[in-house]
């Protein structure tokens, strides 16, 4: 039951920090669950510049996204905040933790910058998904888990995804998470963390919730 319980408090830790900035947009663009990362409000506008400094990525209050001079070619639906966005440290790339109006759930959405445009790029979300069911051997009724970027190496070449089933219809255990490094110029997984090995290795850029018995 305790390890339902820091599901919980993990999962809804978007929603309720995101539900704590509702009384004003001042805070929405508060440092999420480490340095690189930031919180998106639902309803609040917000910019983040890139490490470069050259690029401004602005969220409207409606969740739409835009770069000055560069068009944002969105695959499927827009971002729908609450969200958790971060750039790479190259400034040639960034993500979301789409957040899908509700912040109980998550989407990956990797976008990279090329020329004048930034295309999203769902290979990491499927191969993190896919291979979530694979080792789990959930039943194809069960919810896909929740997907969250935490984070990049130095150079920006690999992403951190937190992987993490649902509280309800999960796939495998409602409590159940582990960690993927990524590389991210093709999307390619390059280590799979168990729970142990994911808290000796980024228990500092995750919440302390998530480990504890």
């Amino acid at each position: 039951m305790s390890r339902v319980v820091q599901l919980l408090v993990l999962v809804i830790c978007a929603a309720s920090c995101f539900a704590s900035f509702a009384q004003g947009c001042k805070n929405s663009v508060e440092r999420a669950w480490n340095d690189s990362l930031y919180y998106v409000d639902s309803d609040c506008p917000a910019e983040f510049r890139s490490a470069n400094k050259r690029l401004v990525l602005r969220f409207a209050s409606d969740g739409r996204i835009s770069i000055k001079g560069k068009i944002i070619v969105l695959k499927g639906r827009r971002v729908e905040p609450p969200a958790m966005f971060s750039w790479s440290p190259q400034s040639d790339a960034f993500f979301i933790n789409d957040g899908e109006g509700s912040g109980m759930s998550s989407t990956f959405r990797l976008f990279r910058i090329k020329g004048s445009g930034v295309y999203e790029n769902k290979t990491v979300e499927r191969a993190a998904v896919s291979l979530y069911r694979r080792r789990t051997r959930c039943a194809s009724s069960a919810y896909d888990p929740n997907v969250y970027g935490f984070g990049w190496d130095n150079e920006g070449s690999k992403i951190y995804l937190l992987v993490q089933a649902t509280v309800h219809e999960p796939c495998g255990p409602p409590y159940g998470f582990i960690s993927l490094v990524v590389r991210t110029s093709d999307g390619k997984i390059l280590e799979t963390l168990s729970q142990e090995r994911t808290k000796e290795r980024f228990s500092t850029m995750l919440p302390s919730s998530l480990f504890k018995d």
